[in-house]
């Protein structure tokens, strides 16, 4: 371009063609608890997964309970009703136990499930009340923070702004996430990935 633009003007160089970097969409990584003590807000939970792989594809889509399912491609279905109904053929543990540390750690050991936290904003929903061994969960989570761009856990439990964990799995990870914020509403979850948008613009 500046060669052009000097063959124009006599040989005389005005102005410097540079490139620019063309902007890439960071990757979202969603990760929703389904176990029982989520029931009450698993169904709006999956309705905004969807929503959200309506809008982007750069989503990917994972939920846990006592075993990890993803739910990416089921979620790419255009029609809400037959994309969650794909989804729920997809995951056996609804309304069960939770173990997050072993629901993470299986997400890890995948290396191609792993690359998709690499650079990413992962945003994990759940209360955090863990029933496997919060050691696991403390370390997956530390792991997955490394690889994340940054991780934010939105829990149900943070109805004020001031919330200070009190259950021993979130007190063991609060030093590794990011943003520990409320998410019992998809209001507060919708605004919490808008607020993610204006960090990256930053």
């Amino acid at each position: 371009r500046t060669l052009r633009e000097s063959v124009r003007n006599d040989g005389e160089v005005l102005r410097l063609g540079r490139l620019r970097r063309r902007p890439r969409p960071r990757r979202i990584l969603l990760l929703i608890d389904v176990s029982g003590s989520m029931k009450a807000r698993t169904e709006e939970n999956m309705k905004l997964a969807h929503a959200l792989s309506q809008a982007a594809h750069n989503v990917e889509v994972f939920t846990f309970g006592t075993r990890l399912t993803r739910v990416t491609r089921a979620l790419r279905l255009k029609r809400r009703e037959q994309a969650l109904n794909a989804a729920a053929s997809l995951v056996s543990d609804w309304d069960g136990g939770t173990r997050i540390g072993d629901a993470l750690q299986a997400f890890l050991a995948v290396p191609r499930f792993g690359s998709y936290a690499r650079g990413a904003a992962v945003v994990i929903i759940s209360d955090g009340l863990e029933r496997g061994d919060p050691v696991a969960l403390r370390d997956s989570v530390a792991k997955l923070s490394r690889r994340a761009w940054r991780l934010s856990w939105l829990t149900p439990l943070a109805t004020t702004a001031g919330f200070q964990p009190q259950t021993e799995a979130l007190i063991a990870i609060r030093r590794f996430v990011d943003d520990l914020v409320g998410g019992g509403s998809s209001a507060a979850v919708v605004s919490h990935l808008l607020s993610l948008g204006s960090r990256r613009a930053a």
